[in-house]
């Protein structure tokens, strides 16, 4: 199997690379991994990932400045049926629009958008929420019988560091969500392509299990 990341310049590209190698590696998966932009390269991979790092519409500035890109994610992700994860803004492209800095459309994969987080209320502790949502929490597992989740606790804790969240009514494309003030979209999906507004990079022993789910996933 052949695993393709998509650098498009924005994502945090080494530590995806290296947390896919760790799951690969420990669980002895047959697959090759390669970090590219190349369209002949990602049209040649049998699973697609794409990170992102940074604001919405510089991210889809990043991908559309690669001629064709789009097109072929399209192609090979709604057409091919291949296996798609995107992380964070990489979760965020797939839906509608985000009405971060202006209002800027993504690939209307899954129905939504992306809203600025709410600033109200007091947290645990009494203190004002803080944006961005930055450190670590939990799951509330929707859809428990999806592969995705399989051997994930609610217990669990992935990190996330986002400002803005998934607001949708297609409830059936929320497979967990999280609380920070209110309940936030974690997973979504639908498919053959599911995204995370957490970093499974960055999400120790947990984000592990995740990836593994994903690798393994037989949509």
């Amino acid at each position: 199997m052949n695993l393709a990341i998509i650098d498009y310049g924005s994502g945090n590209l080494r530590s995806v690379e290296n947390a896919f190698k760790n799951s690969i590696n420990i669980n002895k998966l047959k697959f090759s991994i390669e970090v590219t932009n190349k369209l002949t390269s990602i049209s040649k991979a049998d699973h697609l990932v794409l990170p992102g790092v940074g604001s919405f519409p510089d991210c889809k500035k990043g991908l559309k400045d690669i001629d064709g890109l789009i097109d072929l994610l399209n192609n090979e992700v709604i057409y091919k049926k291949k296996k798609f994860l995107g992380i964070c803004v990489g979760m965020q492209l797939m839906v509608d629009y985000s009405s971060e800095k202006k209002r800027t459309a993504g690939f209307g994969w899954l129905k939504g958008n992306f809203k600025k987080i709410e600033k109200k209320g007091l947290d645990y502790l009494g203190r004002d929420y803080k944006i961005p949502h930055m450190g670590w929490n939990n799951l509330q597992i929707e859809n428990k019988i999806h592969p995705i989740v399989e051997n994930i606790s609610e217990n669990e804790q992935y990190y996330f560091v986002h400002s803005y969240f998934l607001e949708s009514k297609q409830n059936d494309q929320i497979i967990a969500n999280t609380t920070y003030n209110h309940k936030i979209p974690a997973i979504i999906g639908k498919d053959n392509y599911v995204g995370v507004q957490f970093h499974p990079e960055k999400s120790g022993n947990s984000g592990q299990k995740f990836l593994y789910n994903w690798l393994k996933w037989r949509p």
